[in-house]
This record gives structure tokens, C-alpha cells and sequence, in this order.
């Protein structure tokens, strides 16, 4: 059965993680800043990261190309 809280906990963390590899700093102090204020434990009650989540994923259907559309006059 889904636990929903160590679900979220997984997506949150997982979402935490990726700002940290996504924007890499040079300067080390602020790497460590940044490492301190995307902590799980920090940003818990921060309104963004509260849910519900909704996950609306799906294949983007393919339609004419741009040039067929500017013939078309579209």
C-alpha cells in the first residue's frame, strides 16, 4: 500500500536534490548556503513545497509542422 507522507517526502527530497546538481556554485559558501536553505528538514513548512501534487504527464500529440502551418496560413 502507498504511504502518500513518505511519498511526498521522496518527491520533495528527490526535487531538493535536483536544484542542488541543476545549479552548481563555484563559490563553496554559497554552495553551502544553498545546501543549508534546500535542506529537507528547512523547507518543510514552506508553503510551495506543501501539496497536493498533481501529475498531469502525458505524450504531447504531433501536429503539422510550423512550415505546414504558415501554408496553410494557420
Amino acid at each position: 500500500m502507498l504511504n502518500l507522507i513518505v511519498y511526498t517526502e521522496k518527491i520533495v527530497s528527490d526535487f531538493l536534490r535536483y536544484q542542488l546538481t541543476a545549479y552548481p556554485f563555484t563559490d563553496a559558501h554559497l554552495y553551502a548556503q544553498m545546501r543549508t536553505l534546500l535542506n529537507l528538514e528547512e523547507t518543510r513548512n514552506i508553503p510551495l513545497l506543501k501539496g497536493p501534487y498533481v501529475s498531469l504527464s502525458r505524450v504531447f500529440r504531433e501536429e503539422a509542422s510550423i512550415q505546414h502551418m504558415v501554408e496553410e496560413g494557420m
